[in-house]
Parts: structure tokens; C-alpha cells; sequence
């Protein structure tokens, strides 16, 4: 039986007829859910229609493609949405928060089973893989790269630090066990991986 995915539908409506939160909701669930049992070759605008009991035209005047559709099912997914780094006043402790919380989301089972799919896709779909790196990746890779320089201003972090290396750093390792060596992503993993960066970048 499908996992369904938490849905958490946030869409701005433009003028004319309401937008129905119900069939964004259905809508994207049946994307994810498809994308989770089919793979991103699976999924169809008529398939996830038909998943989600809406008519195909329904489906056609909310996303003009299926790499749209797939971007915003992954982003409005709860499971996938990891939160993007605090403000607390300390840069290590914003990384730590968000680290944590991206190993707790691709632990859970949409997670896990919906990414790698995605991922994939990437080198032959150009198109998903523009809209994915811009839509999806881009806006939370810009929230870690921030938090960086807010680091560098407060004097935690050596001024000749690259945010955009700390940024791809602090997912980087995580991806690679999750995809690549299959390695466990323990309770204590989030921890030394922000303890092995603070060593390259922290003032000593």
C-alpha cells in the first residue's frame, strides 16, 4: 500500500475562479506517491489525474509541465521540506539544526524512496533537472550560504571562507551515504559532520 506523503499546499491563486487547496492537495500527493512506485518515467499528467481523481485539464491549468509539477510536489512534501537554518546567534548551532533536520527527512520513507528517483533523472531530463536546481535546490542552498556570511560579520568564521563550499558541505556527505555507500545515517552523523567542517572554517 502507498506511503502517502504529508501535503502542506501553500500556492498564491491568481485572479478569476478559486484555486481548490483539496485538488493541489491530491494533486501533488499523487505525484509524490506516483514518483515513490514509479519512478520520475512513471509519472503522467493523466496518471497522477487519475490518482488523484481530478480531471486531466485540472492538472494541465496549475502546471504547464510534469517537471513543474514534480519540483513543487517535492517542495510542498513536509517529509522533504528540510526547514532552512535558524538565526540563533551561532553559526555552528544553525548548521547543526539544519543538518539534523535534513538526515531526519531523508530518513523517512517518502524521503528515501522518492529522492533517489528524482536524482536519477537528473542527467536525462534536462528540463527537471533546470527546474529542480532552481526551484528546489537554489532557495534552501541560499538560506545555508547566508547563514555563512552572517557567520563571517559576527567573526566566527574566517573571512576567506566560501559560503557556497560550506553550503554544498553540509549536504554533501549526507547524500553520498544515502545514495552512493548505502552507510547508516546514525543520531550522532549530523554532529560530526558540523564538527568536521567547523574545524576548516571556524576562527580559531
Amino acid at each position: 500500500m502507498t506511503n502517502t506523503a504529508e501535503i502542506d499546499v501553500d500556492v498564491s491563486r491568481p485572479p478569476g475562479r478559486p484555486r481548490s487547496p483539496e485538488a493541489d492537495r491530491a494533486i501533488l500527493t499523487a505525484t509524490i506517491d506516483l514518483l515513490a512506485d514509479e519512478g520520475y518515467g512513471g509519472v503522467t499528467m493523466e496518471g497522477v489525474a487519475c490518482r488523484a481523481g481530478v480531471g486531466k485539464a485540472t492538472v494541465y491549468r496549475r502546471w504547464a509541465s510534469k517537471s513543474a509539477l514534480v519540483v513543487d510536489a517535492l517542495s510542498a512534501c513536509r517529509e522533504l521540506g528540510t526547514p532552512p537554518p535558524p538565526d540563533t546567534g551561532s553559526l555552528r548551532a544553525d548548521l547543526l539544526v539544519f543538518v539534523q533536520g535534513f538526515r531526519d527527512h531523508i530518513r523517512t520513507s517518502d524521503a528515501g524512496r522518492v529522492m533517489p528517483a528524482v536524482i536519477a533523472e537528473l542527467s536525462r531530463s534536462p528540463e527537471l533537472a533546470a527546474a529542480f536546481r532552481e526551484d528546489f535546490v537554489q532557495p534552501r542552498r541560499a538560506r545555508v550560504v547566508d547563514a555563512v556570511r552572517r557567520g563571517v560579520e559576527r567573526g566566527e568564521v574566517r573571512a576567506d571562507v566560501d559560503p557556497e563550499l560550506v553550503a554544498d558541505g553540509v549536504v554533501a556527505l549526507l547524500m553520498h551515504r544515502f545514495l552512493v555507500t548505502g552507510m547508516e545515517l546514525d543520531e550522532g552523523l549530523p554532529e560530526r559532520v558540523v564538527d568536521m567542517l567547523w574545524r576548516g572554517i571556524g576562527v580559531k
